[in-house]
């Protein structure tokens, strides 16, 4: 059964994601001559060289990608990159009016990486796809899948700040072209994995396993899971309980611990993403493509 892949609500974050890449360009990045990799940064070095505007060069750039991307993974993906590149190039020109907000080049450099990261946020949560850079680290994976997407991702942007230390002839741009990177990555991998992260408690005890879990699920409402363990050293019989707690219980789950089973050997571990009953999460793993299809 075919998934209907080019709803509303994944265009709209399409073109939500896009916008938020162009305000973070125009507003902070552009002005400052900091190209923070991507097409769009390429573009902004071709700028500079002849008298086109970003969006233009970006879109340009993008079509031998969309030719590729059409024979790769197919009509409906590439349509999406079409669209989010036309988008972002569209933004991108219409909104270069806007004044550059801080000539201060690091506080441009941090304030237009969070709205870069704040966009690529976006796009991952409505899983369509981004253009540029992104679209051709993908590609290049299908193609080469002895390194990552994560790597392609980079060695584009690694050339394009080199272009643009060359083409400024200034070092300092590639420096903050790199905090802006930087910065963009952080807040993406934050807001996919920080707003659902949880702690896992492995709890390794002789104590009674049933009122420990009873416990646990009154005093903070986490269900706990019940593993037979057995020490190799003591070739003692224990208990290992298995539980998932919210940051704001971590301390709570202790002092339980410590009433109920005060000679358990606990390991606490810190989970990126938790997906089920009293947990929502976002599985960024499954390629767009994938989900063209719904077995």
């Amino acid at each position: 059964m075919k998934k209907n892949i080019g709803t509303p609500g994944e265009y709209l974050h399409l073109i939500v994601g896009n916008l938020l890449f162009a305000l973070g360009f125009d507003l902070f990045l552009a002005g400052n001559d900091i190209a923070a990799g991507g097409f769009g940064g390429l573009g902004l070095v071709v700028s500079r060289l002849i008298p086109v505007s970003v969006g233009t060069v970006v879109f340009v750039l993008s079509i031998p990608v969309f030719i590729w991307s059409f024979k790769v993974e197919g009509a409906k993906y590439t349509l999406s990159a079409l669209i989010s590149t036309v988008a972002f190039s569209v933004f991108t020109d219409a909104l270069s009016f806007l004044p550059t907000l801080t000539n201060n080049k690091l506080m441009a450099a941090v304030c237009g990486g969070i709205l870069y990261g704040l966009a690529a946020f976006v796009l991952v949560r409505g899983r369509v796809s981004g253009s540029g850079s992104d679209l051709l680290g993908r590609l290049l994976v299908t193609k080469f899948r002895v390194l990552s997407l994560g790597t392609f991702v980079f060695i584009v942007d690694v050339v394009v700040i080199i272009l643009s230390a060359i083409t400024f002839k200034e070092f300092d741009s590639a420096i903050y072209a790199g905090i802006s990177v930087f910065c963009c990555s952080y807040v993406t991998d934050f807001a996919i994995n920080g707003l659902n992260k949880a702690y896992m408690f492995q709890i390794i005890t002789t104590a009674d396993a049933d009122l420990l879990s009873e416990k646990i699920n009154d005093r903070i409402g986490r269900g706990s899971t019940l593993v037979a363990a057995r020490g190799m050293y003591s070739k003692q019989e224990r208990n290992m309980i298995i539980c998932v707690v919210s940051f704001r219980q971590v301390y709570d789950m202790k002092d339980v611990i410590r009433q109920y089973a005060p000679d358990a050997f606990v390991v606490l571990l810190s989970a990126n993403e938790i997906m089920g009953e009293g947990f929502t999460g976002l599985d960024v793993t499954v390629p767009i493509k994938d989900l063209e299809e719904e077995k």
